[in-house]
């Protein structure tokens, strides 16, 4: 009997070791599915930002990121937005990129009624530009949850737009300072995604 009840607890041990073993084996095996779908995700990403900024290349050669940040409404994510410049430096008086992707679907019109709205806010005459609403309308588009709008200042020349990779148009500079001025002037009614862009975020 005793070697009975002695065969029947090596079994179960041999069983555990067998259990602890193959649970060891399942846990690597799922780390390493893990590892390789962040890996995939991350290369996709990567892959996804270089195919963007190449077709700025024209208007800002290599560009690298400055600083990026979220835009909320009521906590809802509307678009995420990254400012980029030639060195990852932000300066008034050089080129740089705004890349706003959304996180939901916005009308061109609720973006130019928006960008209107902000520029009043700053204390802009918009009053004095009643085209710019139909410029804005020229160079934005209605975008769906993915998409992105690009803006690229060039000092003195205003800026030209970006709908996805597609080059959409150019407006004054008069127009553009006021544009930009919603994300990064001091008085932004954004204060802290401003400080997100210009990577002075705490």
């Amino acid at each position: 009997m005793a070697t009975f009840s002695t065969a029947i607890a090596l079994t179960r041990l041999r069983l555990s070791g067998c259990s602890r073993l193959l649970l060891m084996v399942m846990s690597i095996f799922m780390l390493s599915l893990l590892s390789s779908a962040q890996a995939n995700t991350e290369n996709r990403t990567s892959a996804s930002a270089v195919s963007a900024t190449s077709a700025w290349d024209a208007f800002l050669p290599t560009p690298k990121p400055v600083g990026e940040g979220q835009f909320r409404r009521w906590g809802f994510l509307i678009y995420d937005a990254t400012l980029w410049s030639s060195n990852g430096q932000y300066k008034a008086n050089e080129p740089f990129a705004l890349r706003l992707s959304y996180a939901r679907n916005v009308t061109r019109d609720q973006i130019v009624d928006a960008s209107i709205d902000q520029m009043r806010e700053l204390g802009v005459d918009v009053a004095q530009h009643p085209d710019w609403p139909d410029k804005l309308q020229r160079v934005f588009a209605d975008v769906n949850k993915g998409d992105s709008l690009t803006g690229i200042y060039m000092p003195g020349n205003g800026a030209v737009f970006f709908y996805n990779n597609q080059l959409t148009g150019q407006v004054d500079e008069a127009l553009a300072q006021a544009f930009f001025s919603i994300w990064l002037d001091p008085q932004t009614t954004e204060p802290d995604l401003r400080l997100s862009l210009l990577g002075l975020a705490q």
